[in-house]
């Protein structure tokens, strides 16, 4: 059975109520930032999921005023992939999940088949990621595992789904609650901002790399990082976002 409705760009078109094809790569988008959230156990309001879809790229042209975030929303609830609660928070359903955990694999996938096989620059990889997520086959996923070695997370530190790995490694901590002068390990870094991850990058704040806090000073809103023999300045907001733990339990 067809019914009418509106695109993701507002556009009339109908769809068939039946079908099992995949999802609109916008509806896809709503679903990989979801899930990202539903990872770190935060569940939006219209208008928080408004400010985190203004972090995915233009070049996937969503819109991103709070009216068309709550049509777009509204939509996805009569597809059964999210629910709003009396609390006004948007969560995944179990069909929402399954989708959004399926979108999360391709992405992070294809930010390795950015960095790992075509040798680009990291900070680049989410960004173009964005691109390629959207066209891969199940096929495609399965061989591209495979040449990358079976990696279980991205390259970013999140954790690709259907591997098993944890949403959070065990005895993770952000920085901003790091000790000074101890040495850790980098499990994760924030991947939407390409100027910040270009920072981090050159920093080599990055997962898998060692760290320390020299100093934190909440009074001037930094942190001062040793990485790589330099002294780095890190923002509260930017460290609460960094997860590490002790270079010892790796």
């Amino acid at each position: 059975m067809a019914r009418t409705i509106k695109n993701d760009n507002g556009v009339d078109g109908t769809e068939d109520e039946s079908s099992s094809e995949r999802l609109s790569s916008g509806t896809e988008n709503y679903l990989l930032c979801l899930y990202k959230l539903w990872e770190d156990s935060a569940y939006p309001t219209t208008t928080q999921l408004t400010e985190t879809l203004k972090q995915v790229p233009v070049t996937e042209g969503l819109g991103t005023s709070v009216p068309s975030v709550a049509g777009m929303v509204r939509r996805m609830q009569r597809q059964g992939l999210v629910e709003m609660g009396k609390d006004k928070r948007i969560r995944l359903t179990e069909r929402g999940t399954e989708g959004g955990a399926d979108i999360a694999r391709r992405h992070r996938l294809a930010e390795w088949l950015v960095v790992s096989l075509l040798g680009m620059d990291l900070y680049k990889a989410h960004v173009e990621a964005h691109r390629l997520e959207h066209g891969m086959s199940q096929e495609f996923q399965e061989k591209l595992m495979e040449r990358l070695g079976y990696p279980d997370r991205s390259p970013f530190g999140r954790p690709i789904p259907g591997t098993g790995a944890p949403a959070i490694l065990p005895n993770s901590l952000t920085l901003e609650e790091a000790s000074a002068n101890v040495t850790y390990l980098v499990d994760r870094v924030p991947e939407e901002d390409v100027m910040l991850l270009k920072f981090l990058a050159d920093s080599s704040i990055l997962p898998g790399h060692e760290i320390s806090v020299d100093e934190a000073a909440p009074y001037l809103g930094v942190i001062m990082v040793a990485s790589g023999g330099n002294r780095v300045p890190i923002g509260y907001n930017v460290a609460g976002q960094i997860l590490v733990r002790l270079a010892d339990d790796s």
